[in-house]
């Protein structure tokens, strides 16, 4: 990492200069759980947006699309319910969000990005809404345990905010990143909920370019079990307060940035991963020496969502056969003879048969909460990275009874 970005140990929104954030127990969820947030921006922010392209779109995703394009002032969530598949009262009710948050915060009523995230097809519960919006007026600048964070969960098991600092020459910004996402994680696009809050003062082309590159190698690297949610949305949003020279174009400054924001959105993706449903591992699809970037990302995608691969891994059982099969139908041209395949150092495959690897060794690497499959194609110089989880009795123990 370049040693003018740093990790934040304890990140909270409030530190990126310009945003508040709380949640509040609103009555969507159990008693007593935390199921609404909100940010809200002290100035007209730029942001920018990627959201899932399942056809099945929820009403929230709908109205963000819009509203993404213009100063964002406020972010609200509401987890237990994804106002999915509920037709024109589901988009009427998250039009009201925003009018809501409107009053409540003197705000443009299209200022407002709503997402919702929960059970389909069920309509949202707007009393509780906007109840639940009234609390967190009252208290939104108050300090809190990172409440915004919980109340976005659904299935997770841990709430999920990192953030970064940057420090270049007498200049200092901020990047604080919050996610939710366990289960329906798979790519295209963003594959979760997720927002990206930065104080860095840069145009919105120069965010926009950069936030697109992150979500590649992180969001759209992910998978847990292959299945597209109709709410996945993820979002970069600027205050543009630190007080830095604007950043643009694609010089020193602008790369810094641009890593910054994958460093941050990277290390959001692969939590997601470690905690997806009934997860136990952390695998890393390593594809190197690859023809072009698009063709080490369909190998890697390819092994990182077989069932029987990722069976294995919970198996803790070192079937490479399984990875070779899955990298054999991907679609990706190459010649078995010479790629070689690695469980983290120790090489298993190469010229077209298995090495005489320690058996013991390999399964002593199956058994670590997270290690890397290494598949080297041979025919080029390009890499890509993906991250998968196994795959457990406890994945189906939970969405067998996920509405129960």
């Amino acid at each position: 990492m370049d040693n003018k970005i740093s990790f934040i140990e304890s990140p909270t929104i409030e530190m990126v200069k310009g945003f508040h954030s709380n949640g509040v127990a609103a009555g969507i969820k159990k008693e007593g759980v935390l199921d609404l947030g909100v940010v809200l921006a002290d100035v007209d922010c730029i942001g920018t947006g990627m959201f899932t392209t399942n056809k099945v779109k929820a009403a929230p995703v709908l109205v963000c699309k819009k509203n993404v394009k213009n100063k964002i002032r406020a972010v609200v969530v509401n987890s237990g319910n994804a106002n999915a598949c509920t037709g024109n009262l589901g988009l009427e009710d998250a039009y009201n969000t925003c009018k809501e948050c409107s009053e409540l915060f003197n705000i443009p009523t299209d200022s407002v990005l709503p997402m919702s995230t929960g059970v389909i097809g069920q309509r949202l519960p707007f009393n509780a809404i906007s109840s639940g919006l009234s609390k967190i007026a009252k208290i939104i600048n108050e300090q809190n345990p990172n409440n915004f964070a919980k109340a976005i969960m659904t299935t997770d098991t841990r709430m999920k905010i990192y953030g970064v600092t940057v420090k270049n020459k007498d200049q200092e910004y901020h990047i604080v990143g919050v996610a939710k996402g366990s289960g329906m994680i798979h790519p295209n696009m963003a594959t979760t909920l997720s927002f990206l809050f930065t104080d860095a003062k840069i145009s919105k082309k120069a965010l926009e370019k950069a936030f697109r590159a992150a979500v590649e190698k992180s969001f759209n690297s992910i998978t847990v079990d292959g299945d597209m949610s109709t709410n996945d949305s993820t979002f970069l949003i600027s205050s543009g307060l630190a007080g830095n020279k604007e950043i643009s174009g694609n010089g020193d400054d602008y790369r810094l940035f641009a890593k910054a924001v994958e460093i941050t959105a990277c290390t959001m993706a692969k939590s997601i991963v470690q905690d997806g449903e009934g997860a136990t591992k952390l695998v890393e699809i390593y594809v190197k020496n690859a023809k072009t970037e698009k063709e080490a990302k369909q190998v890697a995608m390819s092994v990182a969502t077989s069932c029987l691969v990722k069976t294995a891994f919970y198996g803790e059982d070192a079937n490479f056969g399984r990875i070779l099969c899955a990298v054999g139908y991907c679609g990706v041209d190459f010649k078995p003879t010479k790629l070689k395949l690695y469980f983290d150092n120790l090489l298993l495959f190469k010229n077209g048969e298995p090495t005489s690897f320690n058996e013991a060794e390999a399964a002593q690497i199956l058994k670590k909460d997270s290690f890397k499959v290494i598949i080297d194609l041979d025919k080029g110089s390009k890499s890509w990275s993906v991250w998968t989880s196994d795959l457990s009795h406890e994945y189906v123990r939970i969405n067998a009874d996920y509405r129960s």
